[in-house]
């Protein structure tokens, strides 16, 4: 049986050839926050309500500590999908996982510009990130050059910030943008974007790289189709967060 991160950081306080061998680079590789539960911080799981000081400061201390025993040989990092993601998180997150490659963003926060950009200027190695707003398409082009594949799923995604990730990340080969809403507000009047409508704001090669959804194909749908009733509110969004439509990103 696989030990999820709460149970290695458990073992590496028995006793000190176990908090040796807790440090094994091999299992710091995936960092994988979604082994967080309401047990372990007595926090509910649902959005928001690791929102107050307290919980953000328990987020803090535990990841202080998991990432120092990982020792940066972390590529790959998971945020629990209830986390309250603040920059204090972020940049901690950063300062010490400096080769990721991979990073997959909880569904909520309050990420301040200069939060995000110092966040990001640590992280030139990423090829794929999953996040919950466009508003980082700046920080993207900027920092993560090598960048290969973006989900942006399930969110509000400006067609001007998309144009201008696809027209700059050239090495980007997928975008997800699965039952996101684009949309832009040219002259203060919302325009909303349907897909065949990107064939004029497009050009082909650009077009070749979006994933959506096509007869209800897509993780979403199917897992929609779930009623077991023991299933928590939000196990919809929840139970596809590790996953991806891009299959290079599925956990």
């Amino acid at each position: 049986m696989a030990l999820n991160v709460v149970d290695l950081a458990s073992i590496s306080q028995v006793c000190k050839s176990w908090n040796k061998a807790s440090r094994d680079p091999t299992l710091w590789r995936k960092l994988d926050l979604t082994g967080l539960s309401s047990s372990s911080f007595k926090i509910p799981m649902v959005p928001q309500a690791w929102k107050d000081m307290q919980s953000s400061i328990k987020i803090t201390q535990f990841m202080k500590y998991v990432l120092s025993l990982s020792n940066g040989n972390t590529s790959c990092l998971i945020f629990n999908y209830y986390v309250y993601l603040t920059d204090v998180h972020l940049i901690l997150a950063a300062e010490r996982t400096p080769y990721l490659k991979r990073l997959v963003l909880p569904c909520s926060g309050d990420l301040s510009k200069l939060g995000l950009h110092t966040a990001m200027s640590s992280w030139g190695s990423l090829e794929s990130i999953t996040i919950t707003s466009m508003y980082h398409a700046n920080a993207l082009v900027r920092y993560t050059p090598n960048l290969k594949a973006l989900s942006i799923r399930n969110i509000l995604v400006n067609m001007r910030a998309l144009c201008h990730v696809l027209e700059n990340l050239h090495h980007l080969e997928e975008i997800n943008i699965c039952h996101s809403l684009i949309l832009d507000r040219p002259e203060a009047k919302v325009v909303v974007y349907r897909i065949h409508d990107l064939e004029n704001h497009l050009n082909i090669s650009c077009r070749r790289k979006l994933i959506f959804c096509q007869r209800k194909s897509c993780l979403r749908c199917k897992n929609g189709c779930d009623n077991n009733p023991t299933r928590q509110p939000y196990g919809l969004f929840e139970d596809i967060w590790r996953e991806d439509e891009i299959r290079s990103l599925a956990h």
